[in-house]
């Protein structure tokens, strides 16, 4: 896949990444912002904080020309659902989302308000955007979980862990982009290729999550587990890396979140571009480009981060090889 730095995509679209600051008497900018973590999370304080910073070196400045708010999407589908709809009848010039699940929601409801989404996954399989390069609908944003990272996922898992022989994909159908079906098929070919069995965990809910990995154990030895992008999972990542580890699975995971809390290791784009990218293209939007014109980004840089503690208890040893290529080693 076809991968553009951020500045590349803005020329290409005759547009700059830095404009002059906005000095208006008009109205103030409404940009809302959809977060699926509790908004006194530290991590979500982080971003949000990043965005204000970002914006105002543009010239967005809340309570002057910008008014900034912000809402947790809920823990269920249902406040997914209604979180969305408030927020699209409020009507703002643009409405930031941090997730797949989010974008889905969002776009369910709008197909005129623009949308920028923060770490979307598998944006055209989802039916986002019709094209990376031209969106060519209301939706555009930045991706850290390409697709083509599940051959790594692959790689590292049996790097880490050589004695997999059968690998049980982790995902919720309902909130995993495209229901799963583009990394599945991805993963089926790479798995074919290195003569490892391959098949769907489907979780549909918490109370779940232990059942169907407890079941993936019993089928036989030499199971790994690779975690698909998904909401869901990144909600309950403590639970998910706690089953694995306690049916003595090792599992590769597609957000650090997981390592933090017990996880063996996991592989992501980078995120640092992501806020960057969701201020500039907020700015280029206020000031009126289109956004249908502005095209997807994707990471430019990657994160495997290995859990050292994991790793011993599972009886497995840090190879060097992944230890020089690790981007952290947690303990």
């Amino acid at each position: 896949m076809r991968r553009r730095s951020f500045l590349a995509g803005l020329a290409s679209c005759g547009v700059t990444a830095f404009a002059q600051p906005v000095h208006s008497t008009e109205r103030l900018k409404h940009v809302a912002v959809m977060i699926s973590l509790p908004l006194d999370t530290p991590i979500v304080q982080a971003r949000l904080q990043e965005i204000r910073q970002r914006l105002a070196e543009r010239g967005w400045v809340e309570g002057q020309n910008l008014r900034l708010g912000t809402r947790f999407s809920g823990s269920s589908e249902a406040e997914l659902s209604r979180a969305a709809a408030e927020l699209v009848r409020e009507n703002p010039d643009i409405i930031i989302v941090s997730s797949s699940a989010e974008t889905a929601a969002v776009l369910a409801l709008t197909r005129t308000t623009p949308v920028l989404f923060g770490t979307a996954s598998d944006p055209v399989g989802s039916g986002f955007v019709r094209s990376l390069e031209r969106p060519e609908g209301n939706a555009t944003g930045f991706s850290n979980n390409d697709p083509v990272m599940a051959d790594k996922w692959l790689e590292l898992l049996t790097e880490i862990a050589p004695e997999t022989r059968r690998i049980g994909v982790v995902f919720n159908p309902r909130t995993t982009p495209a229901a799963g079906e583009t990394y599945l098929a991805r993963l089926r070919a790479g798995a074919a290729h290195v003569r490892l069995s391959l098949g769907p965990v489907a979780v549909m809910d918490a109370v779940g999550i232990e059942g169907a990995i407890a079941d993936f154990a019993g089928q036989g030895s030499g199971g790994g587990l690779v975690f698909l992008p998904d909401s869901f999972t990144f909600r309950y990542a403590a639970q998910c890396a706690k089953a694995s580890a306690r049916h003595r699975l090792p599992a590769i995971y597609p957000f650090d979140t997981f390592t933090r809390q017990g996880g063996l290791m996991s592989y992501t784009g980078g995120r640092d571009e992501a806020s960057d990218l969701i201020a500039s293209y907020s700015d280029l939007i206020l000031r009126g480009a289109n956004v249908a014109e502005l095209p997807v980004q994707f990471s430019r840089s990657f994160e495997l981060v290995i859990n050292e503690m994991a790793a011993a208890s599972l009886g497995l040893s840090v190879p060097l090889s992944l230890r020089i290529r690790a981007t952290r080693i947690v303990s």
